[in-house]
């Protein structure tokens, strides 16, 4: 399967499983001008949260990142959350982005918190009601998802190429190492 197919069938199925829908959409979509006039707010908010991560703060300083690029990452996740169609297209946009995020030392523990405290502020910002909260917890996981599917394929790519193992390969290895720590655990939280 091409990267471009892989990307593309866990878009539609994270489409599916968390139920986005016109609904969905339109609800999103008519949020965007509440959104956007609390975006400084909402912006300024997750940007001193996601700073008080000693780790993330490093990476940022480390590559010489200012904050108007770390702004810049969460207008950009705030757009494509409220304007995007998560289409085809959409989600190869979103794969292009986390591959920018990967590429600057972002990781996945990383992202995902800054998906929760995004989507945090964003209900906090807007007095969302509970059919918008609900688009907007969609609209997270689908963005959510997709980042992480991103990941995956390129912790796939790196064992393929160094170790010359195929994605079914290294899924059996996840599974065998999950089975392991998950009978060792009591052991080594002791």
């Amino acid at each position: 399967m091409s990267l471009r197919e892989k990307i593309l069938k866990n878009g539609l199925y994270s489409s599916l499983l968390l139920g986005i829908n016109n609904q969905t959409k339109t609800t999103l979509h008519d949020m965007s001008h509440m959104v956007n006039s609390s975006r400084d707010e909402i912006v300024h908010a997750c940007m001193y949260s996601l700073l008080q991560d000693s780790e993330l703060a490093r990476i940022f300083r480390e590559r010489g990142l200012e904050p108007g690029y770390v702004r810049g990452i969460l207008e950009n996740i705030l757009y494509e959350m409220f304007k995007g169609d998560f289409s085809e297209e959409h989600t190869v946009r979103i794969a292009r982005m986390t591959f920018d995020l990967i590429r600057i030392g972002i990781t996945p523990r990383m992202l995902i918190m800054l998906m929760f405290i995004l989507s945090q502020e964003i209900v906090r910002h807007s007095h969302s009601n509970f059919n918008q909260v609900k688009a907007i917890i969609q609209a997270c996981g689908w963005l959510l998802s997709n980042m992480m599917e991103s990941y995956f394929t390129i912790d796939e790519e790196v064992f393929a190429n160094s170790l010359g193992i195929t994605s079914a390969s290294y899924d059996h290895l996840m599974k065998l190492t999950a089975e392991k720590i998950y009978r060792n655990i009591d052991k080594e939280l002791a």
